[in-house]
């Protein structure tokens, strides 16, 4: 099965890297009609920023804000087979989004924050992304990993998902998610999970991968990766995000989505749909010929070799 591509729509005020673009219910639908013309196969619409600092919306306002978005795309977006997947830790919202169409509900928080969110889905049966979490970023770090960050993070999940199975969630309805970026602040923490996702995937459940224009993902284009960390260790999330653009940060995120999908990711949620589709058409297209054959080495040499004085004569008197 191919790694599906899951496109984000973020109706927000301040969502770190796009915050404020798609707040209005026409330049949101005009985006995800990008979205699904560039090859998503989901569009994940939130409309609370989860960035560090960043204020919580109205119950009110967030079911509002996704409502009226689903209502805008919703038709588009099912005539093309593209599901429709909402971003919230609230269970009002995600019922208001069911409601209005949506087909998905990815919570962030896991089933914490709202104790009436595993319920819902227990009751609607719809799949439900359950992400790793250890809380609001708030300034405390949250960021230590006692057994290292694959085996805390699988474990801490884990302990997450059997709580939402407890509530009723039936096992074929979770979508697992190690939280990239969230109490994850650089590459050391995040990309141990990337190469080890079949640790994940012991679990039993398939793997969502959001790397998306995090803040690892700069940092790495900053620092040419682990060996120079002196020139971000000391700056502001903001900082770094004015110092890559998210054109650079797209194609990283590419590259991003072709690891994952080697290591047999269910679905990669990304800002730049083409981008990661077209570096996935690449990968899917070369490992097509992985086994197809080629010349052995001594036919080449051989091939190679100048002609003996008795074969120069044959070919002469040919």
């Amino acid at each position: 099965m191919s790694t599906l591509i899951m496109g984000v729509l973020n109706v927000t005020e301040d969502s770190f890297s796009d915050g404020g673009l798609y707040l209005h219910t026409s330049a949101a639908a005009a985006h995800a009609h990008t979205l699904i013309e560039q090859g998503a196969d989901i569009i994940d619409i939130g409309a609370e920023s989860t960035r560090p600092g960043a204020k919580r919306v109205s119950e009110s306002e967030e079911i509002n804000r996704i409502t009226r978005t689903l209502q805008a795309i919703r038709e588009d977006a099912h005539a093309h087979h593209v599901q429709l997947s909402i971003d919230t830790t609230r269970a009002s919202v995600a019922q208001a989004a069911l409601d209005e169409g949506a087909d998905i509900i990815n919570d962030v928080s896991g089933g914490t924050l709202d104790p009436h969110m595993p319920q819902l889905l227990a009751r609607t049966g719809k799949p439900y992304i359950v992400q790793h979490w250890r809380g609001w970023l708030d300034g405390r770090d949250s960021s230590k990993y006692e057994y290292g960050v694959v085996a805390d993070t699988v474990t801490e999940l884990h302990r997450q998902i059997i709580s939402v199975l407890n509530s009723g969630v039936k096992p074929e309805q979770i979508i697992a998610d190690p939280g990239l970026g969230f109490s994850k602040p650089g590459p050391e923490l995040n990309y141990p999970l990337i190469e080890h996702l079949e640790e994940l995937q012991q679990l039993g459940f398939p793997v969502l991968i959001g790397a998306s224009r995090k803040r690892f993902v700069k940092k790495t284009l900053l620092d040419d990766g682990l060996g120079r960390s002196a020139r971000t260790d000391n700056l502001e999330p903001q900082e770094v995000s004015q110092e890559v653009s998210n054109d650079r940060l797209d194609v990283a995120t590419a590259m991003i989505s072709v690891l994952a999908a080697q290591k047999g990711a269910w679905a990669v949620r990304v800002h730049n749909v083409q981008a990661s589709r077209d570096a996935l058409a690449v990968w899917e297209t070369a490992r097509q010929f992985e086994h197809s054959t080629a010349p052995a080495c001594s036919d080449l040499t051989h091939a190679n070799q100048p002609a003996t004085t008795s074969e120069q004569a044959k070919t002469e008197e040919e």
